[in-house]
């Protein structure tokens, strides 16, 4: 006959506790790189109960005696290859001292940009958008959701703690008789858990830091986006103030040549013209006012736009009137090329994601390194056996894991590779970005230049047309000459004054290029979210 205390070892000994470590999920979450090639494994340390004479207590079968050595062992092999790291890369680009179509080095302030045309409507208008903007609230959320991955990327380098009560209840169906080789079973219990991977190879810590990396990288995100939106609101809102003179130069013109139109026809009626000369001013007046149609569309369509960016709709886009006396088109200081790398928000950015792929290809070679992983539960339990209380009894089970890949087909190779390709690529997209950068001010500042020198030639030849056309209208009064010079001089003027008015135009839409190209303004609508960030964010890139 078995005896109670061995039927209570055998039927006890195969059961595991819900909160037992060898219940505990693989670490597949554990880190922040999605190539990761050993997730921490299972800990599989079984807690029997022990019968002593007259009590039931819980405690662990065995202590692994191999924890301590397998511990120190792995701190050797982590302060062994402390010294192995990979390499920082950086862009290692030589910058001018100043820009070539620049004359002076000198930097404007980072005050608001729009605020140079002396416009109190755009100003409003690129407030409201900076506000109420969809986009710019679109990657906010995105930098919501790029903090919120920091945190969990930071998370991974302390332990987790977590709390676990669970409660059987075995019935077998048997007599009294039976009872002794088929006991009924019921246990209760509660424990804290503790797990915690120690960071030997510095893989997690290198997660962390790619995390906060990209987490900056999306700040400057949000940057560029506001920077997007409001030279849109500047560039829309020009475009319409443009179209509108455009609109009125025509409607100025074309009741003039309306004008011309009705004294042709009076002398032709008494035979001082011909009707050859009829239908010509006829042709000229039409002409000039089917000019007029595609400039009301042209100012619709930018109304329709700008009421999108200030977060708004369509058709509530006729209360947006723009100023009507001129706009003056301010003289920007580009400052230096170093200094336009701490402005601009995609090279901003592009840096940031730089930093995420250094980290990132530390976190890869750490994968070839081993890992410690340790694991604790402390708590109590109850077991009544056959009816039978027998009492509570804390328990302690500590276990500790030490592993290491020796061979899964290349993939930590692989893993390795993906992250060096992906810094690689960072920093080729970096270089990029800032070759692109000093690109988009160079040609912003010709493009201002070059319009400036068209803007003053077409001003000086308006001026001419206007003394041409008042010449010809005195000498066509008087009949001195026929009426084809006093035609050509009203389309010379016609076309003189809308190129001019063009120019003018064109002159402001380049000047919120070159703002745009120079990537100030968006420190307006913020503030530092603490010191280190705005230190970051004004750190040179090829520092």
């Amino acid at each position: 006959m078995t005896s109670p205390e061995r039927t209570l070892d055998r039927a006890t000994e195969p059961r595991r506790f819900a909160y037992d470590l060898a219940r505990t999920r693989p670490y597949a979450g554990a880190t922040s790189n999605p190539h990761e090639s050993n997730p921490m494994p299972r800990l599989s340390t079984p807690r029997p109960l022990i019968r002593h004479a007259g009590h039931t207590t819980l405690q662990p079968a065995h202590r692994p005696a191999g924890l301590v050595v397998a511990a120190a062992l792995a701190a050797a092999i982590a302060l062994a290859l402390s010294g192995c790291s990979t390499e920082v890369v950086k862009p290692s680009l030589d910058l001018p001292a100043q820009f070539a179509a620049s004359l002076t080095a000198e930097l404007e302030s980072e005050a608001a940009w729009w605020e140079t045309f002396s416009d109190p409507r755009l100003t409003d208008l690129v407030s409201r958008a900076m506000r109420e903007n969809r986009d710019v609230k679109i990657a906010a959320e995105r930098l919501r959701a790029a903090r919120a991955g920091e945190t969990i990327g930071r998370s991974w380098l302390f332990p987790s703690v977590g709390l676990s009560a669970f409660g059987a209840d075995r019935s077998t169906g048997y007599d009294t008789a039976k009872k002794p080789g088929a006991p009924d079973i019921t246990t209760t219990g509660a424990g804290l858990d503790v797990s915690w991977e120690l960071d030997l190879s510095g893989r997690l810590r290198a997660g962390a830091q790619a995390a906060e990396a990209e987490a900056l990288a999306a700040e400057h995100g949000v940057r560029g986006v506001r920077l997007l939106v409001m030279s849109d609101v500047a560039s829309n809102y020009f475009t319409l103030v443009g179209a509108q003179r455009q609109v009125e130069t025509l409607r100025a013109i074309s009741a003039a040549q309306d004008e011309t139109l009705r004294l042709v026809s009076a002398r032709h009626r008494v035979g001082l013209a011909t009707a050859f000369d009829v239908e010509r001013a006829q042709t000229d007046a039409a002409s000039a006012r089917a000019q007029i149609p595609p400039l009301e569309t042209l100012a619709a369509v930018a109304r329709h736009r700008i009421a999108v960016l200030i977060g708004d709709q369509a058709f509530n886009a006729a209360s947006i009137q723009p100023s009507r006396g001129a706009v003056p088109v301010p003289q920007a200081k580009p400052g230096q090329p170093a200094e336009l790398l701490q402005r601009r928000p995609d090279v901003l950015a592009l840096m940031a994601q730089l930093d995420a792929a250094n980290a990132r290809r530390q976190q890869a070679a750490a994968e070839w390194f081993p890992r410690l992983f340790l694991g604790a539960s402390f708590g109590r339990q109850g077991l009544e056996l056959n009816g039978v209380d027998l009492g509570a009894a804390r328990f302690t089970n500590v276990a500790g894991l030490l592993a290491m890949p020796l061979f899964n087909a290349g993939r930590t190779r692989a893993i390795n590779e993906v992250a060096e390709s992906g810094q690689r690529e960072a920093l080729l997209r970096a270089e990029d970005g800032i070759v692109r950068a000093l690109e988009d001010v160079e040609n912003a500042l010709v493009t201002l230049a070059q319009e400036r020198q068209r803007a003053e030639s077409l001003q000086s030849a308006a001026a001419s047309a206007e003394a041409a056309l008042g010449h010809a209208q005195s000498l066509y009064d008087r009949g001195q000459i026929d009426l084809l010079p006093l035609l050509d001089a009203q389309r010379a003027r016609l076309a003189v004054r809308l190129s001019a008015n063009n120019s003018n135009t064109q002159l402001l839409l380049d000047s919120v290029q070159l703002y745009k190209a120079l990537g100030g303004g968006w420190q307006v609508f913020e503030q530092p979210a603490n010191p280190s960030a705005a230190t970051a964010a004004n750190r040179s890139p090829l520092s």
